[in-house]
């Protein structure tokens, strides 16, 4: 974390004494430090929040994580729903106090990434808990609507002048250049994957053709969106999903995938995937079991299998668009969009160009695309 950095925004303070009203707090002040680095989250503005008051002669302090949407939408939010998810203010319990903190880098370790999966094979199994235990209540779950790649995001994208489609050619344009100097059937796959990325991508988030085993996905498991807790030795311990405000109704291979192929280097995925997916499973299946379920009947691990064949496509569209992020450094989400930057870093930054070539080589030898 930088530096801390006081803000002053009336917006802001004119919130936070409507909601001091509303719990009763007598004279309370507020001080807001911003919650977040450069280039640590790039759709809202994160801010925390400490609020004091004193209540029968005691000092009584509030520790909150406050977020907003951007002031000025950029071309993320130009492109997709994202923006009609939040609302204006959002308001959370700040998980500091109890040790909970982002990730030091945004690329996943092994440890930081068992972790990861074996807590989204927890979330995962409510779903198929749910599904069995409460079907009628299962029913509302499977109405959610697509949070991205839905058939607005599809209508904007035939726009050819439409601001997301100009970052798009941008993005895959630096993929293919990096996939030029590789085996040209690389190069060749994923031309053909960009060549429908919108359908390809509607298809992969599609809940109807991953039924009856579709599950409630967090949606926007990346790094940055985790918070972890670190042991004695620093080993990640514990950890609470946060930003849940895109999640959807579909494969469970989604998170899992969006998770090894954008946030882990081709050295992590080749020593450790088939082991990290055999922990997720299994904390997954103990869940269900707990429950008084069979896994075997209600996701069978070759239904798994199946799934990151079938739906590993989504990898390659979100991958294309956030592997930038990912190994950014600090940059905001313009810097790391403007076509100058990314030409820059093709050429003089080795952790990107790395992580571009071994994501699409890995997903082009996996055959998911």
């Amino acid at each position: 974390m930088a530096d801390e950095k006081t803000v002053s925004d009336e917006r802001l303070l004119g919130y936070l004494h409507a909601y001091a009203k509303t719990i009763e707090l007598t004279a309370p002040k507020f001080r807001i430090i911003e919650g977040t680095s450069k280039g640590d989250n790039y759709v809202g503005l994160i801010y925390r929040v400490t609020i004091e008051s004193i209540e029968n002669g005691e000092v009584k302090k509030i520790e909150l994580i406050l977020k907003t949407t951007q002031i000025n939408a950029d071309a993320l939010l130009e492109d997709n729903n994202v923006a009609h998810c939040f609302l204006r203010f959002l308001m959370l319990e700040n998980l500091t106090p109890q040790g909970f903190m982002m990730a030091k880098s945004k690329i996943m370790d092994y440890p930081h990434l068992s972790l990861a999966l074996r807590c989204l094979g927890e979330l995962h199994a409510y779903s198929f808990i749910t599904r069995s235990a409460n079907p009628m209540g299962f029913e509302k779950l499977k109405r959610m609507q697509e949070p991205l790649f839905s058939q607005e995001f599809a209508e904007k994208k035939a726009d050819k002048d439409n601001i997301g489609n100009i970052v798009t050619q941008r993005l895959t344009n630096v993929i293919l250049k990096v996939l030029a100097n590789e085996d040209k059937h690389y190069f060749e796959r994923y031309q053909r994957f960009v060549d429908n990325i919108t359908q390809n991508m509607i298809d992969a988030t599609d809940g109807k053709a991953a039924e009856p085993y579709a599950v409630v996905n967090h949606g926007d498991s990346w790094t940055n969106n985790i918070l972890f807790k670190y042991d004695q030795e620093k080993n990640p311990c514990d950890l609470r999903f946060i930003d849940l405000q895109i999640c959807r109704y579909a494969s469970p291979v989604l998170d899992l995938i969006y998770v090894l192929f954008c946030c882990c280097t081709q050295e992590t995925r080749s020593k450790y995937f088939d082991q990290v997916i055999h922990e997720y499973y299994e904390t997954l299946s103990k869940c269900i079991e707990r429950a008084g379920y069979d896994p075997k009947i209600l996701f069978p691990y070759e239904v798994l299998s199946q799934h990151f064949t079938k739906f590993g496509k989504y990898a390659a569209g979100m991958a294309t668009y956030t592997v930038h992020i990912m190994t950014s450094n600090g940059l905001d989400i313009k810097s790391t969009y403007d076509d100058d930057t990314l030409q820059d870093r093709v050429q003089n930054d080795s952790l990107y160009r790395s992580m571009l070539i071994g994501t699409f080589k890995d997903l082009v030898d996996r055959n998911y695309i």
